[in-house]
C-alpha cells in the first residue's frame, strides 16, 4: 500500500507554490473581516463593528438616540467631568422618549415644568465642551451649536435587515466559495505531521463554524439570539481556517525529511 501524501514529501516548486496560495488566502480572510468592519460598522451609531451592527445586518434593531445613551451613562462622567444634573437629565429624557415632537419641542420654554426648554438646558451642558464659544484648547469634537448639529443626535435609529434576496444570494456565494475552501484546507491539514487531535479539533471547529455561522443568518432573521451564534461560528471557522494555514506552511519546510519507511503506514 502507498504511503499517504506527507506535505514535506512534495518537492520544493510544490511546497513554493502551496505557500504562496496559503498566503492568498490568509490575506483574503484577513480583507474579509477589514471588508465586513468597514462596510457594517457605525450602524448603531458609534464607531467600530459592534454585536449591534451585526443585529442590524441580520435581523435588524431600534438604535437608541446617540444623545439619549450619553444620558444614560451619565456623560462626561466617563472623563472624571461633573455630569448633568439628575433634574435636567429627566427632563431630556422625556423629551427624547416623546419621538413625535423631538423638533416641536426642542425651543418649547414650557416643556416639562417650564424651566426651561431642551435647547437651553442641552447647550448650557453640552456647550461647555462642544460650543462654537469654546476656546482652542478646551473645546472638545465634534461641534454643537445648532439644530441641525444637534439634531442627528437626538433621532433613535431603525435598522432593517438585509434584504432577503440579497441574502440568498450572498449564502450561495459564501457556501460554495468558503465550502470547498475548507474542504481543500482541511484535507491538507491531514497531510501534515500534526496529532490527529489536533488536526481533528482544527477541521471541526472550521467546519460546524461555518455551518453555524451561515445557519444563524437565517435563524436570526426571526430570533435575535441567534446573532451570538453568528459570531460564534463565524469566530471559530475564521480562526481555525487562519491556524490551519499557517500550519501547512509551517509544516511544508520544518526540517525532518522528505518521507520515510515509517510514515508508510502514517
Amino acid at each position: 500500500m502507498s504511503a499517504p501524501l506527507r506535505l514535506r514529501r512534495l518537492p520544493f516548486g510544490a511546497r513554493l507554490s502551496l505557500t504562496c496560495l496559503m498566503l492568498v488566502t490568509l490575506g483574503g480572510y484577513a480583507a474579509s473581516g477589514l471588508y465586513m468592519q468597514d462596510h457594517h460598522q457605525n450602524r448603531d451609531g458609534t464607531p467600530g463593528l459592534t454585536k449591534t451592527d451585526i443585529e442590524g445586518v441580520y435581523h435588524g434593531v431600534t438604535v437608541e438616540a446617540p444623545l439619549g445613551r450619553l444620558i444614560e451613562v451619565e456623560h462626561p462622567k466617563e472623563k472624571g467631568l461633573d455630569p448633568m444634573n439628575e433634574f435636567d437629565r429627566a427632563q431630556l429624557t422625556e423629551w427624547l422618549k416623546a419621538t413625535d415632537q423631538i423638533v416641536e419641542n426642542w425651543q418649547n420654554i414650557d416643556f416639562g415644568d417650564g424651566s426651561g426648554s431642551p435647547e437651553e438646558i442641552v447647550t448650557m451642558s453640552c456647550g461647555k465642551c462642544h460650543g462654537p464659544g469654546v476656546s482652542k484648547d478646551d473645546w472638545v469634537a465634534p461641534l454643537l451649536g445648532s439644530w441641525d448639529d444637534y439634531k442627528p443626535m437626538a433621532f433613535q435609529n431603525e435598522v432593517s435587515p438585509t434584504d432577503e434576496a440579497i441574502l440568498l444570494a450572498s449564502t450561495h456565494a459564501h457556501s460554495l466559495a468558503l465550502g470547498t475552501i475548507t474542504l481543500l484546507i482541511c484535507a491538507l491539514m491531514y497531510a501534515t505531521r500534526m496529532p490527529g487531535i489536533i488536526k481533528g479539533l482544527l477541521t471541526v471547529l472550521a467546519s460546524a463554524g461555518l455551518l453555524f455561522d451561515l445557519g444563524a443568518w437565517w435563524l436570526a432573521r426571526d430570533n435575535p439570539a441567534f446573532i451570538d451564534l453568528i459570531i460564534a461560528g463565524g469566530a471559530a471557522h475564521a480562526g481555525a481556517m487562519g491556524l490551519m494555514m499557517l500550519l501547512v506552511i509551517l509544516d511544508a519546510w520544518l526540517p525532518g525529511g522528505r518521507g520515510g519507511a515509517h510514515e508508510a503506514s502514517g
